[in-house]
């Protein structure tokens, strides 16, 4: 009657751990340069002991791309998720949950590049996925419709951007009730497919729920309950308009278009919001430089200064 205890070892290259842990608690404090000197340290030698596949090297691949993003280099973020999401795939396989949110993040990363069929592909794979996993009525469908909704919103696929933003709406009612402030942001988000589509009495419907909500959570003088009425009125302003046109149709055409509806800045700002990431960087001041790159310019600057006491010898 004797079983043996199996206890598989899970061996680690202890210094590149360290170094990986301390890169993360730099980038929890803001370091970004430091964060990303340290990283690529560890990443290094986590290469040259566990090889390119290995959850470590997943994990560092994913941080690199996160910061990169941070820094706004958006080439190099969708460059280090790619070999995250591969190793992703060969470490857990691709229906694992991590190899799920590395074709999201790789979605949004393309999507900030204006490539917004390759997000659509990607994010479309990760629903597909999901649901194979979890089923339909899992409360992260929400997340991945609202992505998909706000993707082909910026693409000009309004109905099929409505259809998305419903099912994410319908979910968060389930999961959080329809007095929540997930509720009224879906209600706006699909207040503004329906008026970009030109729905204005639907979009009416569902921005006054949302109008509602916001002043029950906020009070009536929050920016965002200001910003919710201030849309409602353009929308009841359009319906109005559009209401007179039917009814005498000799007038001219009226502007159907609201042009604050969502524009591609907004669109950015609610995906990184629903995902939990910053939004890009677009306007901040020039990125921090890590270390080897200010080592870099200061050679530079000597050797600029050798050349130009050289130039004034020959002068002499």
């Amino acid at each position: 009657n004797m079983y043996p205890n199996v206890k598989p070892s899970n061996p680690r290259a202890r210094d590149a751990r360290k170094l990986k842990d301390l890169a993360e608690d730099r980038l929890s404090n803001g370091y970004l340069g430091e964060s990303h000197e340290l990283i690529t340290e560890a990443l290094n030698t986590m290469l040259q002991v566990y090889g390119p596949l290995h959850a470590d090297i997943e994990s560092s691949h994913k941080h690199l791309a996160h910061i990169s993003y941070l820094f706004g280099r958006i080439g190099q973020a969708i460059s280090h998720q790619k070999q995250g999401l591969l190793a992703s795939e060969r470490v857990y396989g691709v229906d694992h949950y991590e190899t799920i949110y590395c074709y999201v993040y790789l979605a949004l990363f393309a999507h900030n590049l204006a490539q917004t069929s390759v997000a659509l592909r990607l994010m479309y794979r990760a629903k597909y996925l999901l649901q194979l996993i979890f089923g339909p009525d899992h409360l992260e469908q929400a997340a991945f419709d609202i992505n998909i909704g706000l993707m082909l919103h910026s693409s000009g696929d309004y109905k099929n951007s409505q259809r998305f933003l419903e099912s994410a709406l319908r979910l968060h009612k389930k999961f959080h009730g329809s007095s929540s402030v997930q509720v009224a942001m879906c209600n706006i988000l699909v207040a503004r497919a329906l008026a970009s589509n030109a729905d204005f009495r639907e979009a009416m419907k569902y921005q006054k729920h949302a109008l509602e909500v916001y002043s029950e959570k906020y009070g009536e003088d929050d920016k965002r309950t200001k910003d919710c009425s201030a849309f409602l009125a353009k929308v009841t302003q359009k319906a109005v308009e559009l209401q007179k046109w039917l009814q005498n149709k000799e007038k001219a055409v009226p502007n159907m278009v609201i042009y604050e509806a969502l524009n591609d800045t907004t669109i950015s700002e609610v995906l990184a919001t629903v995902n939990g990431i910053p939004a890009t960087p677009a306007k901040a001041a020039t990125p921090a430089k890590t270390k080897s790159e200010e080592k870099a310019e200061k050679s530079a600057e000597k050797v600029e200064e050798i050349k130009k006491i050289g130039d004034n010898e020959d002068l002499d």
